[in-house]
């Protein structure tokens, strides 16, 4: 198991202050200890509109000269809207996210059945704006737009030689059967797993961290961690969150069940201290505490 960052964390939404370049990025990881990087498809990162063909091979180069692999590329795409033109404008938009993972030598592009979108305001993003749930009357054909895009975007990865990783990540997914449940529907070879135990309904189950790892098998060829990070009074890195999270045993099983893929931090909510949004070290912080953490995990596991 390797233990990654996922560039969402520095492009300069969650934070006072502007993004990271991503060459300034994958340099950054490297030298802070990180085992690889996943980039995330908007601006200003990995938004494939951006990147042209020498753009692309200067990033694949130098990930390639500092060994710091490009685990996965990540659009933020919703399959699931009943607005035609809305759900065909995603499935275009994977498709060149698809096309990137191939040009930047990265094995997967992890995606969303549904993704709201965090609308930004100066500069800073919110999930305030986005929360409520815009098709609440479409439930049931909501997941047949799922997976009629995933069978189609299935054919597009086939052919590019890149693997589709389907995330547990709401609305229309509710858990890691949902995802095992669209892999099965759509039968493309393509189509593996993303999964996230922060995502989950119970989230601090020891039993529902194994059942993932049990349950997925081979389809799990990805996985994020995310969370807020401190150090206890015996010196040792602990989740600072309201509830629990299941990650030992997560690591245990996953390291048990010999699983060769990324594990990735993800820093995705506002940066605060105080009831104030802070700037780019607080987040450096967390990643070391982060890394630390995964890898102590790790380690035991």
């Amino acid at each position: 198991m390797k233990i990654g960052i996922y560039s969402i964390a520095y492009m300069g939404v969650w934070y006072k202050g502007a993004a990271m370049d991503l060459k300034e990025f994958i340099r950054f990881a490297k030298k802070d200890g990180w085992e690889g990087v996943e980039l995330d498809t908007k601006r200003p990162h990995a938004a494939p509109m951006d990147l042209s063909a020498d753009r692309r091979k200067e990033l694949r180069d130098l990930a390639g000269e500092l060994g710091m692999p490009i685990s996965a590329v990540s659009p933020n795409c919703d399959l699931s809207s009943p607005v035609p033109e809305h759900r065909e404008a995603m499935i275009c938009y994977v498709r060149e996210c698809i096309k990137l993972t191939r040009d930047l030598g990265s094995p997967i592009c992890k995606i969303f059945a549904a993704w709201k979108g965090v609308a930004t305001r100066d500069g800073l993003g919110s999930y305030d704006y986005t929360k409520a749930d815009p098709y609440p009357d479409w439930e049931a054909d909501r997941w047949g737009f799922v997976r009629e895009s995933l069978a189609e975007l299935g054919k597009c990865a086939a052919d590019q030689g890149v693997l589709l990783a389907l995330q547990n990540h709401g609305p229309v997914i509710r858990n890691y059967k949902d995802v095992l449940a669209f892999i099965g529907e759509v039968g493309s070879p393509a189509l593996k797993a993303c999964m996230d135990i922060p995502m989950e309904d119970k989230p601090d189950s020891p039993e529902r961290a194994r059942a993932i790892v049990s349950e997925s098998g081979p389809l799990l060829v990805h996985s994020h961690f995310g969370g807020e990070f401190r150090r206890n009074q015996k010196g040792e890195v602990e989740l600072n969150w309201d509830h629990g999270v299941a990650y030992a045993e997560y690591v245990e099983a996953l390291v048990k069940a010999g699983y060769q893929g990324f594990i990735n931090w993800e820093y995705c909510h506002p940066a605060m201290a105080d009831g104030k949004r802070q700037g780019i070290e607080h987040v450096h912080a967390q990643a070391a505490l982060a890394r630390e953490f995964m890898k102590g995990l790790r380690a035991r596991a």
